[in-house]
């Protein structure tokens, strides 16, 4: 029974690989079925649940194989991981802590459990921790290219990015048509005439035909024509691989009306906004959190670094753990994390509930700090819910020049599986996205004055201690002059602004709306038209 259990899991892990998951489900239905202690029969079908996306299936799969392996860190690595996915940093962090204890205790050489504790790390946002674990994973196994790609994204997150290029370099020679990793090169910048990608990008687009690869490569394209100057071929690829992209999507910019309105409609409603005596809505007691909010591209991950620098403040990265939390306890179905239905079933749900929920669920990153940054642009359309589940939290909200935002959400390659972000595919309906979130901000302003702060970007970039120094204020934090040191800031940057904000505080990006101008004749119309000009 030993030889044939061995030879069933043999073709069981070879089946796996071949991607032919039915066949390998059958297999290891037989090995359990003659031993139903066989840990790894448990972890393989783990593996199985995980690529169909059942992560929760995946994890009661791993924990069941980790009982009858304690010690089998690959288990606990994945475990780890799985617990990242489902945005659960605290029990993330505690079984990706105890894969790195027990990979050391055994000498370990595998180079996919050190990158899979890497992969752990770097979800909840410890890239420092994560970079080690990439580095014995490519030195393990120099051939596969994921590894580096892994490894180049901490890399540049924690500001190295001479090596982070190195490591994108090293991927793309063993993988030439992963379309991330040159997307993920070209953001390092130092593009010039004589150092730049443009001919092997170019060759590669010609050989696309998937929209995501599209969007990917033509967003490196334009990328690398703005830095050269040449802002019409750069329009171009952002215009051609955008549309390849929304023409797969349903997205529909009436659904985002219809949200903003309900948010409106709900917070206009008397019975919302005058029950703070019932107890599901007094909220829950903690003046930790400072939410850094508005459109992205706007100077979120500048403030963010702002506050951060201050001694009492600890960063906790882009969370999304608020939306997630606060869609699970709306109990709604619809596969939006916030959309109009979601909204209008939040009323009722325990605000004290989903505030302590938050909070714990950030445990992991902000420890005992003072006070920490959750640094989510959309997280503005929570704001209302934010105030009410957390009534001593403060949100800092950035408003930059509507032609800016708009230009700068465009040219921006966003998560390509993330519908926050459909509108961004067409300059007019992410016109029509930032007018209703204006509408929306000095609804929460009107609201909300004592929680809800406006920051005028170019004011910022322009006046940085006068403004700075209101901001820490507002936090109801004393001034250190370090808080204008952000290029010192040391805490990694997993943002699209990784770079730029390793530079000291400029007012360079204020304007560059106008490269573009002669494309933007349509949204002008529409600002002017609802007054935004």
């Amino acid at each position: 029974m030993v030889n044939n259990i061995k030879q069933l899991h043999k073709e069981a892990q070879q089946a796996i690989n071949q991607e032919k998951y039915q066949q390998a489900h059958q297999l290891i239905i037989s090995i359990l079925s003659q031993d139903k202690y066989f840990a790894d029969g448990y972890f393989l079908l783990a593996m199985i649940a995980s690529v169909h996306n059942n992560t929760a299936k995946a994890i009661e799969l791993i924990k069941q194989a980790i009982v009858l392996a304690p010690e089998q860190v690959e288990y606990i690595a994945q475990l780890a991981k799985h617990y990242a996915l489902i945005n659960d940093h605290v029990q993330a962090l505690q079984h990706a802590d105890i894969a790195a204890k027990l990979a050391a205790k055994f000498a370990l050489k595998s180079a996919l459990t050190f990158d899979t504790i890497g992969v752990a790390y770097s979800q909840i946002g410890l890239h420092q921790k994560a970079v080690p674990f990439f580095k014995q994973a490519v030195a393990a196994n120099k051939n596969n290219g994921i590894f580096f790609f892994n490894l180049g994204a901490s890399l540049k997150f924690t500001g190295d990015f001479s090596a982070a290029r190195k490591a994108y370099e090293q991927t793309i020679a063993l993988m030439p048509s992963y379309c991330k990793a040159h997307a993920a090169l070209t953001s390092l910048g130092d593009i010039t005439s004589t150092s730049n990608h443009i001919e092997r990008l170019t060759k590669l687009y010609q050989k696309l035909t998937q929209p995501e690869d599209l969007l990917y490569i033509g967003h490196a394209l334009a990328r690398e024509y703005e830095a050269l100057g040449d802002y019409e071929k750069a329009y171009q690829y952002l215009n051609q691989s955008k549309k390849a992209k929304l023409a797969q999507l349903n997205y529909q910019a009436s659904d985002d009306k219809q949200m903003f309105n309900a948010l409106t409609e709900l917070f206009n409603a008397p019975q919302l906004n005058n029950s703070a005596t019932n107890e599901l809505n007094t909220g829950y007691d903690s003046n930790e959190p400072l939410f850094v909010v508005g459109m992205p591209r706007t100077g979120t991950t500048l403030v963010e670094r702002i506050l951060s620098k201050h001694s009492a403040v600890t960063s906790a990265g882009e969370l999304q753990h608020f939306g997630l939390i606060l869609k699970e306890l709306s109990k709604t179905t619809t596969n939006k994390v916030i959309d109009k239905e979601t909204v209008m079933a939040v009323a009722s749900i325990n605000f004290s509930k989903l505030g302590k929920a938050y909070i714990d669920s950030t445990r992991a990153i902000t420890g005992n700090s003072v006070k920490f940054v959750d640094k989510m642009p959309l997280n503005v359309l929570y704001a209302g819910f934010i105030i009410k589940a957390l009534p001593k939290a403060k949100i800092i909200c950035l408003d930059r020049g509507p032609l800016d935002t708009i230009v700068s959400n465009y040219r921006q390659l966003f998560a390509v599986n993330f519908s926050y972000y459909n509108y961004a595919y067409d300059l007019q309906t992410t016109a029509q996205f930032y007018q209703q979130f204006k509408q929306l901000t000095q609804l929460w302003l009107m609201l909300f004055p004592d929680n809800f702060y406006v920051v005028n970007y170019e004011k910022l970039v322009n006046e940085p201690e006068e403004e700075a120094k209101k901001i820490i204020k507002f936090c109801g934090l004393d001034w250190q002059e370090e808080c204008l040191d952000i290029h010192k800031n040391a805490a990694p940057v997993a943002t699209a602004s990784a770079v730029q904000v390793r530079q000291p505080i400029n007012n360079k990006s204020v304007g560059n709306w106008q490269k573009y101008k002669k494309h933007l004749t349509e949204v002008t119309e529409y600002l002017e038209k609802n007054n935004l000009l």
